[in-house]
């Protein structure tokens, strides 16, 4: 067929050159007969080159569009993204770093004196979060994304190791006279027992270490001393017989009736680390210990599939969409906040974000508070404001807040302390401690907190730039390139005149024991560059794949073009 088409072509032309010059002539050059190919391929350029242009003129339009959807759908976290790749696997390693406070002169604390502090510290551990582990005897990940197609749940498992060369010294052997949590957990449960709590004080003191103040080492408070005290309702493990001579504190008591105290047959779990747990035939207790390999709860967030402002928002907590630790029904207790890992896009300076923290026991808004950088990436810096932590009945309307006023569970006997200083006791309840533990929460140095803690002890110095939390994110995909949460826990130590070793005390102190800040500072360069290219993507390619088409196109339009005028010149 296309032979056929090129004859009559040629055909035709010879017809025309041949009526042109005059019915006497006879030949045509066969030159001539190559202008009609001439003339096709013309036509097809010009075809090809309009075409061209059409298509740079689509893509200038709709390609920014187009590959911004594209970015935006990298950025969940749904399976097989990028992002859930870079959320798995963190491209800057982060680090838990602790400062403990020595306790300089506990008789005299004792006693009712001032308590005089020293920071001990730092002390570095790399810190590495598992969020898509497997179960060792099932082979089934701790990662599954759920049927809604909007959801994933997950359990974190942490693991931490000591990072000595950036140290101050080896966290084993440096030894700290700090406030002895087990026996005030202890006391705080026996605290309301009427007739009895003589007797039940004396068990106490007389099992483990039985002094309000202990020396550890550092080591020793985050992962684990030596203290019987805590294990006292557990069962004997049946490799461990009681040891010759020594107090056998599996032993039943015959002496002492409480029901809150008796002893209750549980199971003791080996395969995961407990804050307080047998381990060979010793019992073992520390602050963090149950943070060192063990599986958390599962926690369930959105992936951002649909509406990229809900990315890692908290829907559920153990399984549950309420925490179960603060007045039922209220805004405290329903789980919510954003994953600190996986923040929404678009973020705006006028609006605040809501970020969940486990070990807080709650979730915490953050407000914008100035434009910062990081390699030449401009961020926004997000930090919690005066009044986060904020008492509702706070005579000051700067540091008051009245959101606060459902964690305060006053009528069921537990403090509600002023601004600064947030009780977690309610979040510490166990079967075994009732009460919770006497810990409170607050930033470092009580940093922001009342006056009054400060001016209770001595030692402390707040500083913003040490102890501030802060978030800096790259506002338009929701990226950290910084993260700071920092912390100080303290023990809450109450004066009881029924205990004599804790008749002296002052009525409530909250003394610091000791604060750690966890993530990152900076971004590495790759993880920069790879922010700027998506940022820039949605406008320059389509820019420069738009500007190669159209200057294409005009090439082909403009050869096109020049080959009909040679044609033209041939034929005449």
């Amino acid at each position: 067929a296309t032979n056929s088409m090129t004859l009559a072509c040629e055909d035709k032309l010879v017809a025309e050159v041949k009526t042109f010059l005059g019915p006497g002539v006879k030949h045509v050059d066969k030159r001539k007969r190559k202008l009609c190919n001439t003339w096709r391929c013309c036509k097809a350029a010009g075809v090809v080159g309009v075409f061209l242009l059409f298509l740079s003129t689509l893509v200038f339009i709709a390609g920014p569009k187009f590959l911004e959807e594209k970015i935006q759908e990298g950025m969940t976290l749904k399976q097989g993204s990028e992002m859930l790749s870079s959320w798995l696997i963190p491209p800057v390693p982060a680090h838990l770093t602790g400062y403990a406070f020595h306790v300089t002169n506990p008789e005299e604390v004792q006693r009712g004196g001032k308590p005089v502090l020293e920071e001990v510290g730092p002390f570095v551990y790399r810190s590495t979060i598992l969020k898509d582990s497997k179960n060792k005897e099932t082979g089934k990940e701790n990662l599954e994304h759920n049927d809604d197609g909007e959801t994933l749940t997950y359990r974190p498992r942490y693991i931490y190791k000591l990072d000595l060369s950036s140290s101050v010294a080896d966290p084993a052997t440096t030894f700290i006279t700090v406030p002895n949590v087990a026996l005030l957990t202890a006391f705080s449960t026996i605290r309301d027992v009427g007739w009895g709590k003589g007797v039940a004080a004396q068990v106490i003191e007389n099992t483990g270490l039985g002094t309000p103040f202990i020396n550890v080492s550092f080591a020793g408070l985050m992962w684990g001393y030596h203290d019987d005290l805590p294990c006292i309702k557990m069962p004997r493990p049946d490799e461990c017989p009681a040891p010759e001579g020594e107090k056998d504190i599996f032993a039943e008591d015959d002496e002492w009736e409480d029901d809150e105290w008796k002893r209750k047959k549980r199971d003791v779990e080996f395969e995961e680390k407990l804050n307080a747990e047998i381990v060979d035939c010793k019992c073992v207790i520390g602050l963090h210990r149950d943070w060192d390999g063990t599986l958390k709860e599962p926690i369930r967030i959105h992936n951002g599939v649909g509406d990229m402002s809900k990315r890692g928002w908290v829907k559920e907590f153990n399984s549950s969409p309420n925490m179960g630790w603060w007045k039922p029904g209220s805004t405290c207790d329903q789980h919510g906040g954003h994953d600190v890992g996986a923040l929404p896009t678009g973020l705006e300076t006028n609006k605040a974000l809501e970020v969940f923290i486990s070990l807080m026991c709650r979730r915490i808004t953050l407000e914008f508070e100035k434009n910062t950088t990081h390699l030449g990436m401009p961020s926004y810096r997000y930090a919690p404001s005066l009044s986060a932590l904020g008492s509702h009945t706070d005579p000051n309307l700067a540091t008051q807040n009245t959101n606060n006023s459902c964690f305060c569970l006053e009528d069921e006997g537990f403090s509600c302390f002023k601004s600064g200083v947030f009780n977690m006791e309610p979040c510490k309840i166990t079967p075994d401690t009732p009460r919770g533990s006497p810990i409170a929460l607050s930033w470092p140095h009580f940093y922001q907190a009342d006056p009054s803690y400060l001016a209770a002890v001595s030692g402390l110095k707040p500083d913003k730039e040490k102890h501030q939390f802060y978030l800096d994110v790259s506002p338009e995909l929701g990226i950290p390139l910084a993260i700071r949460p920092r912390f100080q826990l303290n023990a809450i130590i109450r004066k009881d005149e029924d205990i004599e070793s804790m008749s002296n005390f002052a009525d409530e102190l909250v003394l610091p024991l000791l604060w750690v800040q966890e993530g990152f500072s900076e971004p590495s360069q790759e993880m920069v560059d790879l922010i700027k290219f998506c940022l820039s993507a949605a406008d320059d390619l389509p820019l420069i794949g738009g500007t190669v088409l159209a200057v294409l196109g005009l090439l082909m339009v403009l050869i096109a073009g020049w080959g009909w005028w040679r044609v033209s010149a041939s034929s005449n």
